[in-house]
């Protein structure tokens, strides 16, 4: 069920009996010359959507942009502040609990946003929002890296991994037509985090982290997509089940 294709005596009468949502949220920023601009947002939408129809929840609109400075020295990457992550986090939150959600899940496709979104769900609290407040990160699911071991060659890597490049080359296989697709070599960095965007682009230049893109294919993605929607299936069951503690 998707929130932006429903009316809202629709969203009403969902509430009646669920009060669960998704909040797909990923970022746009470059993924090497292998990857998609937009592959931590569209991986995170297709987990979520995945999830929400096999559950019967309702998905929110995709938070398309995230935390990204680091990727700054390559075009088309856009970044928001960690404190306008924050707040829109926070107005999300606001705005879906005000109309009665109190299980909000946030389905994450990028690393750089986890901070800011805890710091949204401190904040959340510390204005007395009720009801259970968490992130999954599809990327972080046991069936998932248990792909990364046996298809990748541990050269999964930290960024433009295969396993994130294979799942949407299975979602979008027609926008990697003139990708890039030649094997490359894959040097492990001994350095540090965070780091600015120059530092990034010095370390990285071709926006690689450790990792091999070009093992990625649309077969592995669409294994990747289900193993992900399983494991998250199962978490988010075990919230659906849980009781709310009543605020005095």
């Amino acid at each position: 069920m998707l929130l932006e294709e429903c009316s809202f005596p629709e969203v009403e009468a969902y509430l009646q009996k669920n009060d669960t949502l998704l909040i797909p949220i990923g970022a746009v920023e470059q993924h090497s010359p292998y990857g998609l601009i937009g592959t931590d947002f569209i991986a995170a939408e297709a987990v979520a959507r995945s999830a929400g129809e096999k559950l019967g929840i309702m998905v929110a609109p995709t938070v398309n942009y995230g935390i990204s400075p680091h990727h700054m020295q390559f075009a088309g990457s856009a970044t928001f502040s960690p404190k306008t992550m924050i707040a829109v986090c926070c107005d999300l939150i606001r705005s879906f609990a005000g109309h009665g959600f109190r299980r909000i899940f946030f389905i994450n496709g990028h690393g750089g946003n986890r901070h800011a979104l805890r710091t949204a769900f401190q904040q959340s609290k510390m204005e007395n929002i009720p009801g259970i407040l968490e992130i999954f990160s599809w990327y972080e699911c046991t069936g998932v890296k248990r792909f990364n071991s046996k298809c990748f060659d541990h050269k999964e890597g930290r960024h433009a991994t295969p396993s994130e490049i294979s799942l949407t080359m299975h979602m979008r296989p027609e926008a990697f037509t003139h990708k890039e697709t030649s094997p490359g070599k894959v040097d492990v960095q001994d350095t540090y985090w965070p780091m600015t965007a120059a530092e990034m682009k010095t370390t990285y230049p071709d926006g690689r982290m450790d990792s091999a893109p070009w093992l990625a294919d649309r077969e592995t993605g669409a294994a990747i997509l289900n193993a992900a929607v399983d494991d998250l299936c199962k978490k988010l069951s075990h919230y659906m089940e849980m009781g709310l503690v009543e605020q005095r």
